[in-house]
């Protein structure tokens, strides 16, 4: 396993991985139904109401068109999705319909933490479609998150995540949030990976460089990815610029916005002409400018019209002028405070 030292930060690299889209026409009916998701949640994405649609298992068993994978190169040396889903907000059976359904229809990247308690529903929807052949261990990328209220027992916490996923390792573990003791939860990570339980590790919102810093200098292995609320109104961009030195990647979660604020977003008129000219919804394009700007993004639903509308934006790009526009947007205003 090759661990990534501060002496030895690697570059940024982009690969994509092309699949065929089939059954368009059927895949774009299902498009126009729905509009968005907020960013960790569940919520539907049409107007701005906060209600979950569970996906039940015949959901789940409606194969859509495959999307095209794109994946990002960490400085751990391992293969990220730049597209996931998040799951926060579901419960245990929920999470286990979305992330399967979310599986069978192109998704390799899970986000869960151990405050959402769902890891157990997580783990056997990726389990499930392991022993249904729809991909392998390898295939399928799994982040969760060592939540403040185990900080002082971060050892252990790593154990129990583990032993609630029930996939032999965890892709990606990160510290939830700063707190007191988090560089020793930190620490645990880094021990994590020596033991083979993690493979690449990381922390979440920590927003500014100094932030970065006060983990990176007790840090053995750089952070891989830095997870933070990010989305049209609020980019930091001086952040994802000062942690390319290290080769580490902003993942973003509410990239919508988060509860509350999605219909904010998907109603800008800059965002709506944009997706006008594309013939994609508003999220579409959200997503799409995050991806093309360098982020890794993890919209979250229980909805699989939704979770479909989200992996529908591989098959167009933005134009220069589109991401001038998006970048535009940026005021610098964050919905959240944590």
């Amino acid at each position: 396993m090759t661990l990534s030292m501060k002496e030895q930060p690697e570059t940024l690299i982009v690969k994509n991985l092309t699949k065929t889209i089939k059954s368009a026409a059927g895949f774009f009916i299902i498009l126009l139904l729905a509009t968005s998701v907020a960013g960790c949640g569940a919520s539907l994405q049409k107007g701005g109401m906060e209600m979950t649609k569970e996906i039940s298992q015949a959901d789940g068993e409606k194969a859509i068109p495959t999307a095209m994978t794109e994946y990002v190169k960490l400085n751990s040396g391992y293969d990220m999705p730049v597209l996931g889903l998040g799951t926060w907000a579901l419960s245990d059976d929920t999470a286990e319909e979305s992330v399967y359904f979310a599986i069978k229809n192109g998704y390799r990247l899970i986000d869960t933490a151990r405050y959402y308690n769902n890891e157990i529903g997580v783990g056997r929807g990726v389990r499930r479609a392991i022993s249904e052949g729809v991909i392998s261990r390898e295939e399928i990328f799994v982040t969760s998150k060592v939540m403040p209220g185990d900080y002082r027992r971060p050892d252990a916490a790593i154990d129990d995540s583990l032993e609630r996923l029930g996939l032999g390792y965890i892709d990606l573990m990160l510290v939830h949030q700063p707190g007191a003791g988090d560089e020793e939860v930190y620490k645990a990570l880094e021990r994590g990976v020596r033991a083979g339980k993690i493979r690449s590790i990381g922390i979440s919102n920590y927003y500014t460089p100094e932030a970065f810093e006060r983990i990176n200098r007790i840090a053995e292995i750089v952070p891989a990815v830095v997870q933070n609320e990010n989305h049209p109104f609020y980019q930091n961009k001086q952040l994802q610029e000062y942690l390319r030195q290290y080769g580490t990647v902003v993942e973003a979660w509410y990239p919508f916005g988060g509860r509350g604020n999605t219909q904010k977003v998907f109603q800008n008129e800059t965002i709506k002409e944009i997706a006008s000219r594309h013939g994609k919804t508003s999220a579409q394009i959200v997503l799409r400018w995050q991806i093309q700007d360098g982020y890794i993004v993890i919209p979250g639903s229980g909805n699989s019209q939704h979770i479909a509308e989200n992996a529908a934006i591989f098959d167009f790009a933005l134009s220069d002028d589109d991401m001038q526009q998006m970048k535009e947007l940026n005021t610098n205003r964050r919905f959240e405070n944590w």
